[in-house]
């Protein structure tokens, strides 16, 4: 809307703009109440919000500490990582093997040509000489296997594919070969992935191999070593024992000395899980006895536009830290929340053959009633029970029926449905949550004294213009009969 151009006071010397300003600033009061109203409003849905993602956080963070690897870490060594290098995993019993050899690693299989590739016509083939230009080759009927006992597979080529296609789909990531054509020498080498005696690289059309010069070959072979004395073989270098996974890097003979691997439950690493979900708990925790507990400054109202425009932005800053303050004081859903987190901890109470309370593994809210509930540990009590119990400890947090986790993942569930009742998810619409239709409410209610307000002030300009109209004529007539007096003399 156009604001018009008006001058006022031209007769009568009165600030009429600054006049109805004022008389509409008064008249403005009801519109900023609601202005204020509107942002208090705006301001609980981004407190409550924020609450909200910290408990969806906390309930994430639950659902993670499930899982079983999250107490059953393990860690595993090798005596010479340069030999062997070995890793543990959740499963790994605790275990000391001893490599006393490694008289051969895996090896792969691979065909190389023994001269130049030549075409029908005996000249050299380049990437972009067509398969079918070779003697005897049907591209149509290409297909390889990588082991005796394996399928032929087929490259999917066509009567127009060429050479550097079939090297590409030789490279292809799910083919299980690599291959190599040097453009100078014209020869190609085509190895395994996969390495054991088994491995190998043959192709259904033997007249491609003769017109590749595949004629050298290299065997794959198994890996021969020792464990505890015992002669073992496998077709990888990696290899997995009672559930330890190790590399074999480098063949050594008996002479120089075995290698020795062990694994061992890492401590630590279960502990640090364990920390890092009690963090995320008591973090939460107090942010919502923060906002339950804050204080609250009625004397500091949002500020009406008017208002800001007179402060500076520290002043702004200053001020709205007090406004905000205690949007969430004494608030029934987050003392809800509090208090049923608080209960799984002490409600938690499985039937194990050691510890069965989460306070016997030095998990406690503590002795200090103002911590507002945050769970303390007992470092040397926990990762006693990790490493003597890990059994009793996963079934304290994971049990399907009183386990920890589970309630926890059921009261945040239950808080922020009812919370994203009140102040809705992010993103949703303003229609679906209380405040977010109250919010709708004030804006309609505003949206109608913003009309009523320009009807007014529309008014005011009209009578002020009346009058300068009449004090005009009054001065047009003073005027004129001054001029008579004055000129009858």
């Amino acid at each position: 809307m156009t604001t018009p151009i008006r001058f006022g006071g031209l007769a009568s010397g009165i600030d009429t703009d600054s006049m109805i300003k004022q008389l509409m600033n008064v008249e403005r009061i009801p519109v900023d109440r609601l202005d204020q109203k509107k942002q208090l409003a705006t301001w609980k849905v981004d407190a409550y919000r924020e609450v909200n993602r910290s408990l969806l956080s906390l309930r994430n963070a639950a659902v993670d500490m499930t899982l079983s690897k999250n107490y059953y870490a393990r860690t595993a060594s090798s005596s010479n990582e340069g030999k062997i290098s070995v890793s543990a995993s959740p499963a790994s019993a605790n275990a000391s093997l001893q490599i006393t050899s490694v008289e051969r690693l895996a090896k792969n299989a691979s065909t190389y040509s023994a001269s130049a590739i030549l075409d029908k016509n005996n000249v050299q083939v380049t990437r972009d000489t067509k398969l079918s230009d070779l003697a005897g080759v049907d591209p149509t009927s290409i297909s390889f296997k990588l082991s005796d006992s394996g399928d032929y597979k087929s490259l999917g080529l066509t009567v127009d594919s060429t050479f550097g296609d079939f090297v590409t789909k030789l490279n292809a990531k799910d083919s299980g070969v690599s291959a190599f054509f040097d453009d100078i020498s014209g020869k190609l080498s085509i190895t395994t992935r996969s390495t054991g005696e088994n491995a190998t690289v043959s192709f259904s059309d033997e007249s491609l191999a003769t017109a590749l010069k595949l004629t050298n070959h290299i065997n794959g072979e198994d890996a021969k070593f020792k464990v505890n004395g015992l002669e073992i073989t496998r077709p990888t270098n990696t290899v997995t024992i009672d559930n330890v996974s190790f590399t074999l890097n480098q063949t050594f003979l008996e002479t120089e000395g075995p290698v020795t691997l062990t694994t061992k439950p890492d401590t630590q690493a279960v502990f640090d899980n364990i920390k890092a979900f009690v963090d995320k708990y008591n973090e939460t925790m107090a942010l919502m006895d923060k906002k339950y507990g804050e204080a609250q400054y009625r004397d500091f109202p949002p500020l009406t536009k008017t208002q800001r425009e007179e402060l500076s932005e520290d002043e702004i800053k200053k001020w709205e830290e007090k406004a905000m303050s205690g949007l969430l004081r004494s608030d029934g859903m987050l003392q809800t929340a509090t208090t049923r987190l608080r209960t799984s901890w002490s409600s938690t109470d499985v039937a194990t053959s050691g510890p069965n309370q989460l306070y016997q593994i030095g998990l406690s809210t503590g002795r200090d009633f103002r911590a507002g509930g945050k769970i303390e540990i007992d470092e040397t009590k926990l990762k006693t029970a990790i490493e003597e119990d890990p059994e009793a400890v996963y079934k304290l947090f994971t049990d399907s029926t009183t386990g920890l986790l589970g309630k926890i993942t059921k009261v945040t569930r239950d808080v922020r449905t009812n919370i994203t009742r009140v102040a809705g998810a992010e993103g949703g619409a303003a229609n679906t949550y209380s405040l977010g239709r109250e919010l709708n409410s004030i804006d309609t209610r505003i949206d109608r004294l913003n009309r009523q307000l320009v009807s007014r002030e529309n008014a005011y300009y009209v009578r002020f213009a009346a009058m300068e109209k009449a004090m005009n004529q009054a001065n047009s007539q003073a005027a004129s009969l001054q001029q008579f007096l004055g000129g009858g003399m």
